[in-house]
């Protein structure tokens, strides 16, 4: 073996070890850049003649797949935590109301913290949401009253005095 193939076969581990680095980071950076640059360049050096050369390439595209494979089950199984997946609950995750939950909202009374124009904001009972009007403008301060509940979207009529 020459001394221009060993070169070309340590180049070539570098560059799939890097290639292998950017599984874990977020984003397509550094590594993965020199990682391509070094592994194809490594495949050139180590290659006496062009068949050798799509051999080395067949095998290093398969070596990196099974790197790829292994870290997604690693990543799956939760062992090694993935830097570009948020594994922690956000605050006011489940702060959604289904429609049939929000059903008993009709016909409470409440106060327009905005205008509605036809959008804005009410305050029923303690407990802000985001309403709609059923097309008339309503202004800050009026009172309200919820008149349906029509895909997740709260609707409300001007309660006259």
């Amino acid at each position: 073996m020459e001394a221009i193939q060993i070169l070309g076969i340590i180049v070539l581990v570098i560059g799939v070890v890097l290639i292998g680095v950017e599984f874990y980071l977020p984003g397509f950076g550094f590594p993965g850049i020199s990682g391509i640059i070094c592994a194809l360049a490594g495949i050139f050096l180590a290659g006496r003649d062009t068949s050798e050369r799509i051999l080395i390439g067949a095998i290093t595209i398969v070596v990196v797949a099974i790197m790829l494979v292994i870290s997604m089950f690693l990543f799956k199984s939760k062992k090694v935590k993935s830097p570009i997946k948020l594994d922690t609950d956000l605050p006011g995750k489940n702060l959604f109301i289904e429609e049939n939950d929000a059903k008993h909202l009709v016909g409470k009374k409440g106060v327009a913290l905005t205008d509605l124009k036809p959008s804005g904001k009410g305050e029923f009972d303690s407990v802000k949401l985001d309403i709609l009007s059923e097309g008339a403008f309503i202004k800050k301060g009026a009172d309200i009253s919820v008149s349906e509940i029509k895909n997740n979207k709260v609707f409300v009529v001007e309660v006259n005095k």
